[in-house]
């Protein structure tokens, strides 16, 4: 059983625990239970993905370019995010002839990393100053 809390509301988390707690105990088979506090941090993953999103909005406002695919004039056009993937992790074909392009939640951290400073890259060299993860998104 998991219990999430926003720092802003405590006392809806109580009064949540207080009827959960029988509950759990009514279906528990055992007579002990451990009860674990922690923070709740993003992994560096999900950071990651945050700032690359971030990214692709700031790259938007100023190039124009869509971020995600179109349809337009019966042709589909790429989106900055299909470019992206496309120019720095690859695509690939099937047997059947069919395009596969991966998805960038298959990346490891450090191939992730490596996927944003081409990103970072690309954009600097259109003169594009993008934040850095020290900065406040």
């Amino acid at each position: 059983m998991k219990l999430h809390i926003k720092y802003y509301e405590p006392e809806v988390a109580y009064r949540m625990f207080k009827s959960m707690w029988p509950t759990f105990w009514n279906t528990c088979s055992t007579s002990k239970a451990i009860l674990t506090i922690k923070e709740d941090k993003l992994t560096r993953s999900q950071r990651q993905n945050k700032l690359y999103w971030k990214w692709l909005r700031v790259i938007h406002e100023e190039t124009d370019q869509p971020i995600l695919d179109y349809f337009e004039d019966g042709k589909w056009h790429k989106g900055l995010h299909t470019k992206f993937k496309c120019d720095f992790i690859g695509k690939f074909y099937y047997d059947d002839g069919s395009l596969k392009i991966p998805s960038t939640t298959e990346l490891k951290v450090q191939q992730f990393s490596d996927y944003l400073e081409k990103v970072n890259m690309f954009s600097s060299e259109l003169g594009i100053k993008l934040p850095q993860p020290e900065e406040k998104l």
